[in-house]
């Protein structure tokens, strides 16, 4: 359930997340490393680094006070994940836009946990260094992940 719940709040925010990028000027897209154009974790940058901290700090509170308004709404719902999405979308400019990227989402953690699940699946019975080296090996199958060899 504990991981559940950790998956399904990294998640929203990362769907969250994707909409505060989303409204960027065309200028900003792309800039820095990592995703959505950040440097920081989560694809985002301090905003101290932005050009309007104010305005930054101002949609980060709104986006968690509206994250923890969703989550108390959907604490005991059977469908924590629908739950979720339909009040954090309801909300959105474009909800139909944004039902449609989680849908998609969805479809991309899917697969990605079927895909573990068919590792964990070949790798059952190793332990220890044996079984780190069997999910490499299935990975590298897969045709994700880098070489064991370093530099």
């Amino acid at each position: 359930m504990n991981r559940f719940q950790t998956t399904l709040g990294a998640a929203l925010f990362c769907l969250s997340a994707s909409f505060a990028f989303a409204q960027a000027p065309a200028g900003d897209a792309g800039k820095g490393p990592g995703m959505m154009g950040g440097g920081e974790r989560h694809g985002m940058k301090p905003c101290s680094q932005e050009p309007d901290p104010a305005k930054c700090e101002a949609n980060r509170k709104q986006m968690r006070e509206s994250m923890k308004a969703a989550h108390e709404a959907c604490k005991n719902n059977a469908d924590p994940r629908g739950c979720m999405t339909k009040e954090v979308c309801s909300k959105q400019a474009d909800p139909a836009k944004c039902f449609e990227h989680a849908k998609e989402r969805q479809a991309k953690m899917s697969k990605h946990m079927d895909e573990r699940q068919a590792m964990a699946e070949a790798c059952t019975g190793k332990r220890g260094d044996a079984l780190q080296q069997c999910y490499r090996e299935q990975h590298q199958k897969r045709g994700g992940g880098k070489s064991d060899k370093k530099g």
